[in-house]
Order: C-alpha cells, then sequence, then structure tokens
C-alpha cells in the first residue's frame, strides 16, 4: 500500500497505454463496494512507473466516474494536509490544471510520487465509513410511489443510515447507485441497460426514470 516515504521516483517513464488502464478496469472493482481493495489493486498498477499529472487524469478519467474522481481527490487534499508536513497545501499537490511536470526534473518527479500517494490514499477514505443503507431492506420504492417522493425518502434513508449528506460529492454518488438499484422492478431495469449508466449524472438517470414512469401510468389509465 502507499506510504509517504515510499512514492515511488523513476528515471524513466513509460507511455501510458490506455488500452492497458482499460483491461485493468475489469478487474479493479468497484470504488463504493470495495475501497480497500480498489485502491490496493490500483497501487500495484501504478507503482511500476511514474505518471505525469495528464497521465494520472487520463487514468483516473478511465477507471472512475467525474463524481468519484471528486471524491477521491477531496480525500486525498485532506489526507494530504493533515499527514504531510510540508509548505504546499494539498490543492498545490493536486492541481486542477496541468502543471507541466517532467520526469526529467527530480522536483516534478517527486510531484508526481506524491499525486500518486494521494490518489491511492484517497481512494481509501472517499467512501464513508459506517455505510449501511445497502442493509435496509425496507427502503425500496413502491410500485406507484412518485420519484420525487422515492429520491427524498431516500435522501433521508442516506443519512439516517450512512450518516452523509446527500448533497456532498460522495452522497451524490451513494445516492445515485441506490436510486437505481431500489428502484421499482422496470424502472430499475430500464435504468441498468442502459449503457455506462454509472458514469451518467444522477439527475440524467432521474428524468430517463420519469418517462418510464409516466408511460407505465399512462399504460394503467
Amino acid at each position: 500500500m502507499a506510504d509517504p516515504e515510499q512514492r515511488p521516483i523513476g528515471d524513466v517513464s513509460v507511455p501510458l497505454n490506455t488500452g492497458d488502464v482499460r483491461e485493468f478496469k475489469k478487474e479493479m472493482g468497484r470504488l463504493l463496494e470495495d475501497p480497500l481493495g480498489v485502491a490496493e489493486r490500483l497501487d500495484q498498477f501504478l507503482r511500476p512507473n511514474i505518471y505525469t499529472w495528464v497521465e494520472l487524469q487520463s487514468i483516473l478519467g478511465i477507471l472512475f466516474t467525474m463524481e468519484e474522481r471528486e471524491m477521491i481527490r477531496h480525500s486525498g487534499m485532506r489526507v494530504w494536509d493533515r499527514e504531510c508536513q510540508g509548505p504546499d497545501q494539498g490543492d498545490q499537490k493536486w492541481p486542477m490544471q496541468d502543471p507541466g511536470w517532467n520526469n526529467q526534473n527530480e522536483r516534478h518527479r517527486q510531484n508526481m510520487g506524491d499525486l500518486w500517494w494521494m490518489i491511492i490514499r484517497g481512494i481509501l477514505e472517499a467512501v464513508p465509513k459506517g455505510q449501511n443503507i445497502g442493509k435496509a431492506p425496507s427502503e425500496h420504492q413502491g410500485k406507484d410511489e412518485p420519484l420525487a417522493d422515492w429520491l427524498e425518502r431516500l435522501r433521508k434513508a442516506l443519512q439516517l443510515y450512512s450518516g452523509v449528506d446527500p448533497d456532498t460529492a460522495a452522497g451524490q454518488v451513494l445516492l445515485k447507485t441506490q436510486c437505481v438499484a431500489k428502484s421499482w422492478g422496470h424502472i430499475k431495469r430500464k435504468l441498468e441497460k442502459g449503457e455506462n449508466w454509472q458514469d451518467r449524472g444522477l439527475q440524467e438517470l432521474l428524468r430517463e426514470a420519469q418517462k418510464v414512469y409516466v408511460r407505465s401510468d399512462e399504460e394503467r389509465q
């Protein structure tokens, strides 16, 4: 597992092969279901090489949804500020724009290693501890329950069982996955059939679910 004193500092950078990253995604696992396993496997995947900022962002873009990337970044910066002494804050160590790091520059290589460490630690702490909402079998959408009512009930359940604010990045990811997983039968099937539904935003999924709900309501009348 990544350690702040054992960040990879190499002299040679092998060009990123996105095909390898896509293959790795198949065996990586899901962040919400197994953050420890995801962190360990990604750590092993990244460790043999030293990646630039651009390459690391490309890797994260392939492996995680936008919401998950935001969760990981905020968690990684929080861990850095908490555990690492130095003049640079977390938002400086994980910049939003390409800092132009060069692997031939020793300081830049250190920055790349620090970012690798922040990614792994961010994954470990991105998923809220005590996430028990999945253990609440009563939280399923009723057959004729309007989507707005169902979503509000799910938001309250999220806060009750996991202690997560549904308006945060972590809360939005949990809300989206639970909304799909526990929607009424035909709505759930429709949403899960959608290509890469995990990468779509909550509002987009809700619009799709609303269409299914309206069609079903019209058929009943």
